[in-house]
């Protein structure tokens, strides 16, 4: 398990113990600090658990307007936070793999990926610097669009631009 997880699972526990044991404490302490050391140990919790810069959906837009047949990403920045940006095929390409060494699953492995350039719904502004994203290995996924994304699409000319 990872470290940063482990510590999360440990908050969690601690914040149960806290709970459970909350009218004992009380006596020493008072009513207020067993409650506060509660939420903020749950809190720490679900930070420690959640992941950030994660690629949550990958769809191509088809409406027609100026954005269309680029990538709509939404990125998970925190446990309840997303963004949602907008980028050229072209702009988007795999890093590296990150496999899980050939365990007899087919086809599970997540990716890096880097994007080039992008537009930020959230800003309304395009970002000239490169970004790197998790894909995650366990996301349901069209093998051949996701072939096409995570290639690297700079030896081409404009032939991508037919796609």
């Amino acid at each position: 398990m990872n470290p940063r997880r482990l510590k999360g699972l440990g908050a969690f526990a601690s914040a149960l113990y806290l709970y459970s044991y909350a009218p004992y404490l009380t006596i020493y302490v008072g009513t207020s600090i067993p409650v506060l050391g509660a939420v903020a140990a749950g809190l720490y919790g679900m930070l420690a658990f959640s992941e950030s810069q994660i690629i949550n959906s990958i769809t191509l837009i088809k409406d027609g307007s100026e954005n269309h047949g680029k990538l709509l990403i939404n990125v998970g920045e925190s446990a309840i936070i997303t963004n949602d940006i907008i980028a050229d095929v072209r702009d988007v390409y795999s890093i590296c793999s990150l496999e899980n060494d050939d365990l007899g699953e087919d086809n599970i492995d997540g990716n890096i990926l880097s994007i080039k350039r992008y537009f930020n719904l959230a800003t309304n502004s395009w970002v000239e610097e490169e970004r790197a994203l998790t894909l995650p290995g366990d996301a349901l996924r069209d093998r051949a669009f996701m072939d096409w994304i995570i290639a690297d699409k700079s030896g081409q000319g404009e032939l991508v631009d037919d796609f």
